[in-house]
């Protein structure tokens, strides 16, 4: 008997988990699809769609006040002995996630959309970086030998790649666009790093309660640079 109740409860949380990662990556797909149509179109005029980082305002907004909903309705289920961050903690990591993806945005001014998501392909670079000189983390051998090869792969093929894409920008300027994204992985390795640390500090913390903080403190960051 338990092995037919387990059965379908594996398949259950196997069905979660392919409907969590295809909403995942429809919507960064999505989010890719625009940013990229709203920088190459051009409107009347000539004119071009200049606030991409508006784009990340709305997000923030949105999500915090999506996330701030679901921990209404998770209020009463809470535990009381729970331990959960104040909101405080999270504007220092909010503040390098609104800078960062800004920049990962303008840079779609001067690179194409699959150039930057090869750029981002380093991600783990700058986090594991950071992770060590500011958290003192250590990782094995392999994990380092593994982020060297991917970093050094990942630049000799955008070194060698074109794209016709990057024809229909306005001002196409690789090694500016590049730069960008350096520094958006730098900062999203950061704001990753600290999370972990929060999370590490505060066992019981919830990632909806993340969410829901995190982006107030972006959508606030964000509207006061709009």
């Amino acid at each position: 008997m338990a092995e037919h109740s387990a059965s379908p409860n594996r398949l259950a949380n196997v069905l979660l988990l392919m409907f969590c990662v295809s909403g995942i990556y429809s919507a960064y797909l999505t989010q890719g699809i625009v940013s990229e149509h709203l920088q190459m179109k051009q409107y009347a005029g000539g004119q071009r769609f200049k606030n991409l980082e508006a784009l990340n305002g709305a997000q923030s907004l949105a999500c915090f006040l999506w996330a701030y909903v679901i921990l209404l309705f998770q209020s009463r289920k809470e535990k009381s002995n729970s331990q959960l961050p104040p909101w405080t903690a999270y504007w220092r990591p909010a503040l390098t996630n609104t800078i960062g993806p800004a920049c990962g945005l303008i840079a779609l001014k001067n690179i194409s959309y699959p150039a930057q998501v090869l750029a981002k392909s380093c991600k783990m670079v700058p986090v594991m970086l950071i992770g060590t000189m500011f958290y003192g983390k250590r990782y094995s051998a392999l994990e380092y030998m593994c982020m060297s090869m991917i970093g050094v792969g990942i630049s000799l093929f955008a070194r060698k790649s074109s794209s016709k894409v990057t024809s229909k920008l306005a001002a196409p300027n690789a090694p500016l666009g590049y730069l960008l994204c350096f520094i958006n992985l730098t900062l999203d390795g950061y704001t990753n790093a600290y999370q972990d640390e929060v999370n590490r500090k505060y066992k019981d913390n919830d990632p909806i309660h993340m969410m829901c903080w995190m982006n107030f403190w972006c959508a606030l960051f964000n509207g006061l640079y709009l």
